[in-house]
């Protein structure tokens, strides 16, 4: 895949995404943020997430990101390049998210997402327009460069370009009166 938005608007929409859920973080308090099946929508008929388990799971596709971009600057193929465009996979990695981080303290899945986050927004930063569209340094059976492998961990449908939260947590005020009635 090639990428369809370029990497200003990725930051951009990235740098939205973040301060979202930052701003979320500081509007709930910790009972809240642990309180199991308060995340309804975007999830699969048997999950029952907290918006912990949501960070863990926003992260997961964050830091998949990360090993993505070093592995092609390696000139390698990263597993989620496949992973991501079939559904076991995918879905695979969507639960593995959340478990792997499912006995981790609020505390530790915050300073999680928050180094997550700030290491990706400054590894996009690094890299030049160039280096977002820069072709498979790999045997590719379809074409792709950097910015589409972006797209297939990042923008998976249905989310909205660069933009995950939306999915789970359509409206943000909604979520928060739905907690505290």
């Amino acid at each position: 895949m090639l990428a369809t938005i370029n990497r200003e608007t990725a930051l951009q929409q990235l740098g939205i995404e973040h301060a979202a859920i930052r701003e979320l973080i500081g509007m709930l308090t910790e009972e809240e943020m642990i309180r199991p099946d308060t995340i309804k929508h975007g999830l699969y008929w048997d999950q029952h997430l907290s918006f912990k388990d949501l960070l863990a799971h926003l992260l997961t596709y964050e830091d998949l990101s990360i090993v993505a971009i070093e592995a092609w600057q390696k000139g390698e193929r990263h597993r989620a390049i496949d992973e991501m465009q079939s559904e076991l996979s995918s879905r695979r990695i969507h639960y593995g998210g959340i478990e792997d981080r499912r006995g981790m303290l609020l505390s530790e899945v915050l300073t999680e997402w928050e180094r997550t986050q700030a290491s990706l927004m400054n590894k996009l930063r690094t890299l030049s327009d160039k280096d977002w569209h820069s072709k498979s340094p790999f045997p590719s059976s379809v074409p792709l460069d950097l910015g589409g492998v972006l797209e297939i961990i990042l923008v998976a449908p249905p989310r909205p370009p660069y933009r995950h939260l939306p999915v789970h947590i359509p409206d943000i005020q909604a979520f928060i009166q739905m907690l505290r009635d």
